[in-house]
């Protein structure tokens, strides 16, 4: 998924995808995006029953409407559609959290759109939120989830400028797939933004990073 990257670097290269069942997510949900599950993607999936975004976080989860604020941080169209599913939720689980934890991330929340391809490609949309969170760690994170799933074969991480905001890309082949994830701060920094696309051109990743402010 790719926004306000509008452009700024992009390599020719295609794109990945993402996914979203509680935030950041396992590594086969972000990199399996089967977009029926590009889930930090798969937003519309029914939660856990015992999620409740309220009080103190117990369980990671998600659910559309859980942070209706986050929500809104999420672009509300990419080529003139709106997303397919929109929801938000939050991971607090040392399994879920990764190398977050070792920087002192407790929790963090997520608010993300799926923009469905044909089953096998897709673009995901995705604010994250935490106190003290950086796109720097983000980026660790999803590196460091890529690099633990089954059929990566290859990955490219690199740097980037969007709108004189430092980025990290990272492209990632999974089986016969090219997974692209893109992460930089908001403008008023208080959000870490991502584009995931599976299978996508430059084109439609340049799109998705416009997308975004």
């Amino acid at each position: 998924m790719f926004h306000p990257l509008t452009g700024d670097l992009i390599r020719p290269r295609r794109g990945r995808g993402r996914g979203t069942r509680g935030g950041p997510v396992r590594a086969s949900r972000l990199f399996g995006l089967s977009l029926a599950v590009l889930t930090l993607s798969a937003c519309a999936a029914a939660p856990g029953p015992s999620f409740d975004p309220v009080g103190p976080c117990m369980v990671d989860g998600r659910t559309a409407g859980a942070y209706p604020a986050l929500e809104r941080r999420v672009p509300p169209t990419l080529g003139g559609r709106a997303p397919d599913t929109l929801d938000s939720g939050r991971n607090c689980t040392p399994q879920n959290l990764g190398t977050l934890a070792g920087h002192g991330i407790t929790e963090v929340r997520f608010g993300g759109g799926i923009w469905g391809g044909d089953g096998s490609r897709g673009i995901t949309l995705a604010v994250f939120q935490a106190p003290g969170l950086t796109a720097a760690w983000l980026g660790e994170w999803y590196e460091a989830t890529a690099r633990a799933a089954r059929h990566t074969t290859s990955f490219d991480p690199s740097g980037m400028l969007i709108s004189g905001r430092q980025a990290y890309r990272l492209d990632v082949t999974n089986g016969d797939k090219v997974q692209t994830v893109i992460v930089w701060p908001s403008p008023d920094g208080d959000l870490v933004q991502v584009v995931l696309a599976s299978d996508e051109t430059d084109e439609a990743i340049s799109a998705a990073v416009a997308a975004f402010p």
